[in-house]
């Protein structure tokens, strides 16, 4: 955490997308409490991104976001792999926000 004028700033981390060969970097960045809280922002991007692909076509499992600090550094990836399964299984996540949608399971 860096140290500005007597007050604590978080650090900055930036969101580098990776689909194959080509980066498109990120030039603002976030500013957020440590690396685990820019895993769960790449992660919740991803399955944003991976929704609009959904949608409009395209390949699902060639991008990677290159979570990088202030230095550059790659802290951390996320694979678009890794968002969708885990361990083989279709992942699910405790802020599915279609949790309330129907379902097609038969009501009794």
């Amino acid at each position: 955490m860096r140290i500005n004028n007597g007050s604590k700033v978080m650090p900055r981390y930036f969101f580098h997308v990776r689909e194959g060969s080509i980066l498109h970097r990120d030039a603002e960045g976030q500013e957020l409490p440590d690396a685990e809280a820019a895993r769960r922002e790449a992660i919740s991007s991803s399955r944003e991104m991976l929704g609009e692909r959904l949608l409009h076509g395209g390949s699902l499992n060639s991008r990677n976001i290159e979570i990088a600090d202030e230095t550059g550094h790659v802290v951390d990836v996320v694979n678009s792999r890794d968002v969708l399964f885990r361990q083989g299984e279709f992942r699910t996540y405790t802020d599915d926000v279609t949790q309330s949608a129907p379902t097609n399971t038969p009501s009794k």
